[in-house]
């Protein structure tokens, strides 16, 4: 069994789907988006995390969630506390779905990604971060990726193993730190 409370520091953090979910199916029932991008986020809600969790014990991944409703952010201050560690992230690795950041840009923000930011704002510091990509690392994710804590040197592995299995989007997006949760 793999829980949220297993992150060790020094480990990196991996994302095996895009983030966007949220805001892509807000900007259909908006009209605001193209019938490809919509397609695109159905395409990754029915994609199952199977292959994700196969990856887990072959690489010693020690902690993982799905990211769902309290959206990337939320679910990582959940694996913190648990496990007792910081996380850090790279905003700039956060893979994300087509039109989701122009959809924030227009303004179509769902009230949860909103909820979900004030849920995480007292333990977050967000420093030199797109306001767009911020409101996309809390976007209430339908059958969203895995987020798993994995060694250094296995990290590359797992990401390439999870892209030829079709989930193209796996990155490395951050890493766990010494702290507090």
């Amino acid at each position: 069994v793999i829980t949220n409370a297993g992150l060790k520091p020094g480990e990196k953090l991996i994302l095996t789907k895009p983030l966007g979910t949220g805001i892509v199916v807000a900007g259909k029932r908006l009209e605001m988006v193209s019938e490809n991008a919509y397609l695109e986020a159905l395409k990754w809600m029915k994609t199952l995390n199977a292959d994700g969790c196969k990856v887990m014990p072959k690489f010693s991944v020690t902690g993982a969630t799905d990211i769902t409703g309290f959206g990337l952010l939320g679910h990582a201050l959940k694996m913190a506390k648990a496990s007792g560690v910081n996380i850090n992230f790279n905003s700039e690795s956060i893979p994300y779905l087509i039109e989701a950041y122009r959809l924030f840009d227009d303004g179509c923000i769902p009230g949860a990604a909103f909820r979900n930011l004030e849920y995480i704002d007292k333990y977050v510091d967000f420093q030199n971060v797109d306001y767009n990509i911020k409101m996309i690392m809390t976007d209430a994710q339908t059958s969203g990726g895995l987020l798993m804590g994995v060694k250094s040197e296995y990290a590359i592995d797992i990401v390439n193993e999870l892209k030829s299995k079709g989930l193209i989007y796996t990155s490395i997006i951050g890493e766990v730190t010494e702290g507090e949760g």
